[in-house]
């Protein structure tokens, strides 16, 4: 039986789409380095292995036919001080990729971001420019490059790049916005808004980034680009106040913005609407309480 590999599969979005797959009757390799601690427990399953020791050989010894290469050092602003973090994001994938046109992989799903297209004027398509804001972006619009130059050298390996726009809920890591704020907003310690808190973003709840993965997936339709987001954005700012309709007053601080701080990215999601029947039903109030409930019951509140 051929199987799914998932890099990262100890991550965030890696451990759930790891379960919805299993349970659709999927058989999965999942691999992660836990070089960044991740906030569940991972499973005893897992092979804890890094992506740039992933051979062709490995992948043909587990009868892998698809991967879903997730892992990624993907905090922004670190990238401009940790500068290993870009060179480690493209040397995995070139290896992977290398790895992957040498054995029986012929589907490579591969995680994306919408800080390749940086700041436009209107919503973004799949078919929007290249316009990279940091070192991180740019790593992840050479993995682009690379996964269009595996397709020519091997014609029937397919790459979908899956476009995410700022997927979050429980067990997100603490680096993320949403996390961060309500991690330290529930224990009283004072919120950090980098710049004026007008910059806004494009939120997905994380159960319906998974149903669509999974319908993804199991599709036999093929796109080169897919965004991963909702259509709509929210600010900084506001996401602070739907926070403290719920927690309660909250300390806020403004300090300087980030490094060539993109000002929104919002998704133009028409084809995952018209092809997956993408839908989400979990706004971004109810998104909220379900990560502040997470937070209360980690910290053993009620």
């Amino acid at each position: 039986m051929s199987k799914i590999l998932i890099t990262g599969a100890a991550g965030f979005i890696g451990r759930q789409l790891s379960e919805s797959l299993i349970n659709q009757g999927h058989s999965v390799v999942e691999v992660d380095d836990l070089s960044i601690q991740p906030i569940i427990e991972p499973k005893d399953d897992l092979i804890i292995k890094k992506v740039e020791d992933i051979d062709s050989n490995f992948l043909v010894n587990n009868n892998i036919s698809s991967v879903i290469h997730l892992a990624a050092k993907k905090n922004v602003k670190d990238s401009f001080y940790n500068l290993n973090y870009s060179t480690e994001n493209y040397d995995m994938t070139h290896k992977l990729l290398n790895a992957c046109t040498n054995s029986n992989v012929l589907r490579f799903y591969l995680a994306s971001t919408c800080e390749i297209f940086g700041y436009q004027s209107n919503q973004l398509d799949e078919s929007s420019q290249f316009n990279p804001h940091s070192p991180y972006a740019v790593s992840k619009v050479a993995n682009e490059y690379l996964s269009n130059v595996y397709m020519m050298f091997k014609r029937d390996f397919k790459v979908t790049s899956l476009v995410f726009f700022n997927t979050y809920g429980p067990s997100e890591g603490r680096d993320a916005v949403i996390p961060n704020f309500i991690s330290k907003a529930i224990k009283g310690e004072k919120i950090f808004i980098e710049g004026d808190g007008n910059q806004a973003r494009d939120f997905t709840y994380i159960d319906d980034t998974i149903e669509l993965l999974s319908k993804v997936i199991k599709s036999d339709k093929y796109y080169r680009y897919l965004n991963i987001g909702t259509g709509a954005d929210i600010t900084i700012n506001k996401l602070v106040e739907i926070i403290k309709s719920k927690i309660g007053n909250i300390e806020v601080k403004k300090i300087d913005s980030r490094p060539n701080e993109v000002q929104t990215f919002v998704a133009d999601n028409n084809v995952i609407k018209n092809e997956f029947g993408f839908f989400p039903k979990v706004d971004i109030n109810l998104g909220i309480k379900k990560v502040i409930d997470f937070y209360n019951n980690l910290n053993g509140k009620k």
